[in-house]
């Protein structure tokens, strides 16, 4: 199954796949010899992709950095909408065999839970 992230055919390179953490705090009473660890849920599930665009980037890529989610399949089916997190980061690849540019792009998604 080919890879899309809002409609658009993308190349995945790399993908870490959903990355789970805790938003922990430690306390330390200055009186005690016991810290006491306060968990305080669980922000969203991210993930890194770094994939490949052959022709299209800016007409394809660039509109889906508005902040709201779009819907991210995998070779693994439907991973539900995502938001894309910050400016992605971009490279442009030495390709004389294509008359367009062609990008080596890294971004970081994060779960649209809503």
């Amino acid at each position: 199954m080919a890879w899309t992230l809002g409609g658009v055919r993308i190349y995945v390179e790399e993908d870490t796949g959903w990355l789970r953490s805790r938003r922990q705090a430690k306390i330390e009473v200055l009186d005690s010899n016991k810290t006491i660890v306060h968990d305080a849920g669980r922000p969203s599930d991210r993930r890194e992709i770094t994939f490949v665009m052959f022709s299209g980037y800016e007409n394809s890529v660039l509109p889906l950095l508005s902040g709201s989610g779009v819907e991210l399949v995998s070779d693994q089916g439907s991973q539900g909408n995502v938001i894309i997190m910050g400016e992605p980061s971009t490279t442009r690849l030495r390709a004389i065999n294509y008359d367009t540019p062609v990008y080596r792009v890294t971004m970081e998604l994060m779960k649209d839970d809503s």
